[in-house]
């Protein structure tokens, strides 16, 4: 009788060791498993706003505009379009046709919404003979159109890509930090002013207020 107690005792005890040791490593896998609510969430708003600094500054540059108040437009502007091609891109992830012929149409209306900003055909026109760089096209060709005598085949260009997000950290203080897999660190504080550095090691300095830009190579 003490022989089988002794037994039973045993059996449970190694019982119990085997579903503790289960149970660590279950703890310790758990433990160096990053799980989804640990994924880096970005703002993408930043990101917008820095896209969109970027191109309104290559246009204020290209055509002279020094106005305060006319520089802010041109911000808003292309601030604007990149929402709207982030929606975009959203929207149609599987459609390519789709989301080309949308991403035509976004950039039609940012081009009125110009215009409109501008009101002077002069500048607007020279506006247009740049505006394959602005939206970043190797050339203004919409589509290449094949046609029979039965059908018209419309083949859309890929969406364009820039550099990705490898980093993006929001401080305390309200700094946001971006660093692209390009080497470029953007640096976009509370107020808006931003600084860009590239790999290059040129650092381009950006005053939200009135649109100042001071380059340092």
């Amino acid at each position: 009788m003490k022989n089988t107690l002794l037994f039973l005792s045993c059996a449970a005890a190694l019982t119990l060791g085997s579903s503790c040791n289960r149970d660590k490593a279950a703890a310790v896998d758990a433990a160096q498993t990053p799980s989804a609510d640990t994924a880096v969430v970005v703002d993408n708003d930043a990101l917008y706003r820095e896209d969109g600094n970027r191109v309104a500054d290559m246009v204020t540059s290209d055509l002279g505009i020094t106005d305060t108040a006319q520089v802010r437009q041109v911000r808003r502007v292309y601030y604007t379009r990149a929402q709207r091609l982030g929606e975009v891109k959203s929207r149609y992830i599987s459609d390519t046709t789709g989301q080309y012929a949308a991403m035509r149409e976004v950039d039609t209306n940012t081009d009125n919404e110009i215009k409109t900003v501008f009101n002077d055909e002069t500048r607007y026109n020279t506006y247009q003979s740049n505006r394959p760089r602005y939206y970043g096209y190797a050339d203004d060709g919409a589509m290449t159109t094949t046609e029979t005598t039965t059908t018209t085949t419309t083949t859309a260009r890929p969406a364009r890509r820039g550099p990705r997000v490898v980093e993006y950290e929001k401080k305390k203080n309200g700094e946001t930090k971006i660093e692209y897999s390009n080497g470029k660190t953007v640096k976009i504080d509370k107020d808006g002013d931003t600084k860009v550095e590239y790999p290059n090691g040129t650092k381009v300095k950006r005053d939200a207020d009135d649109g100042q830009v001071k380059i340092k190579r």
